[in-house]
């Protein structure tokens, strides 16, 4: 018997998921402090655990994309379900930074990589036209808007307890998504099914033989069948936007680690470079929504907000090279939120036109992959960059 999808309660868990787990890889530098104290190390040692837990997440990006087009949706839930508790609880035990680098850096980062490309081809399968891009959109704002909360929940945390109990709380509480695993399970049939089907007829309707194409390839060598795909999915428009979003991500996510060094560069006080964390989530929340809502109204063109946003953060890098007052600063970090809002949220609706039905999850993971193997150096590379620059740091 086929169940039908309950399509709000499996978005609340998708949306729950990539709250806690993916918004906790971007707030990560928020233990920056605690673990400077605790372990003793350099700052680009102990900036090594949140770059190492970026990279992860997205370098395993494309694994995470062909093994759900291979194993299927309910296996690659799971498995993120156990890795990311499992991760954060072993933390716990922690006695060297090093042991960081595995728990949290690797076995936590595949964990939330495989969780957060399942999220978005759920969401993708369930959901098609314009709410489909709305769901998208709000998937994506979810991370930011835990930058919000996280920094005064893990300091709540940690009034309470020492850093390596944190981790162990944390771990609990990442437990709590195994029921999106249990919904992916009960409804395997009808996702399977609106993979198949309902995308392909619904969005590519203007597009030659595209239903003809079966997701499962031929029984062939793995690294035949793997270039067989990428060979198949490529595209110029694809191309394009691979290399802008790895780029554009990369170099945001080297910039808001260094946001508090910036504002002492200017002489600002820490409150207001702290405050800065706070004004850049908030534009870039509400710049993940935009796309989404855009959508809502027929006639928008879905490439036209990445070109404002991109506009928008060469103005806000602009205002904070050059400007010299909080004021200008303030608008600055506001600007680069709004770029890196928009180029983040709009990536995840192009893709879906970029690509064929049956390779979104291969295409969504490889987006990722490339903007992490990239990002995977800017946190120690911009931290370096600082502390030749800068005598305080």
């Amino acid at each position: 018997m086929v169940i039908r999808v309950n399509r709000g309660l499996v978005f609340v868990f998708c949306l729950l998921k990539t709250f806690l787990e993916f918004g906790m890889v971007f707030a990560f530098g928020a233990f920056f402090v605690e673990l400077l104290d605790k372990f003793q190390k350099d700052r680009a040692t102990t900036a090594t655990v949140q770059s190492l837990l970026v990279g992860v997440t997205l370098c395993f990006g494309v694994v995470g994309g062909a093994l759900i087009s291979k194993a299927g949706l309910p296996l690659v839930t799971l498995l993120s379900c156990i890795l990311v508790p499992l991760g954060f609880g072993a933390s716990f035990f922690a006695t060297r930074i090093e042991h960081l680098y595995i728990s949290i850096g690797i076995v936590s980062g595949v964990g939330v990589s495989m969780g957060y490309v399942s999220a978005v081809v759920i969401v993708g399968r369930i959901f098609t036209r314009k709410k489909r891009v709305l769901f998208l959109a709000m998937l994506s704002a979810s991370s930011p808007l835990a930058g919000l909360v996280y920094p005064y929940f893990l300091n709540w945390l940690m009034t309470l307890f020492d850093l390596n109990e944190t981790f162990l709380i944390l771990g609990a509480i990442y437990s709590n998504t195994f029921p999106l695993f249990i919904l992916c399970w009960m409804n395997r049939s009808t996702l399977k099914d609106v993979a198949l089907s309902s995308t392909v007829s619904q969005d590519n309707t203007n597009t030659e033989n595209e239903t003809q194409v079966p997701t499962i390839r031929h029984k062939e060598n793995f690294i035949i069948n793997g270039v067989k795909t990428l060979r198949e999915m490529v595209n110029i428009t694809y191309l394009l936007l691979l290399f802008a979003v790895a780029i554009s991500v990369a170099g945001i996510n080297g910039y808001s680690g260094i946001i508090l060094d910036i504002s002492r560069w200017k002489g600002l006080s820490k409150s207001q470079g702290l405050f800065t964390f706070v004004i850049f989530n908030i534009a870039n929340t509400i710049s993940r929504l935009v796309p989404g809502l855009l959508k809502q109204k027929n006639g928008f063109n879905s490439f036209m907000y990445p070109i404002i946003s991109t506009i928008s953060g060469c103005v806000g890098q602009l205002f904070l090279y050059k400007g010299q007052s909080y004021v200008l600063y303030v608008l600055g970090t506001s600007l680069t939120g709004v770029a890196i809002g928009g180029v983040v949220s709009a990536q995840l609706i192009l893709v879906l036109k970029a690509v064929r039905p049956e390779f979104i999850p291969v295409a969504t993971g490889l987006l990722f992959t490339v903007t992490g193997v990239i990002s995977a150096t800017t946190g120690p590379t911009f931290d370096r960059w600082c502390s030749f620059q800068q005598p305080w740091i």
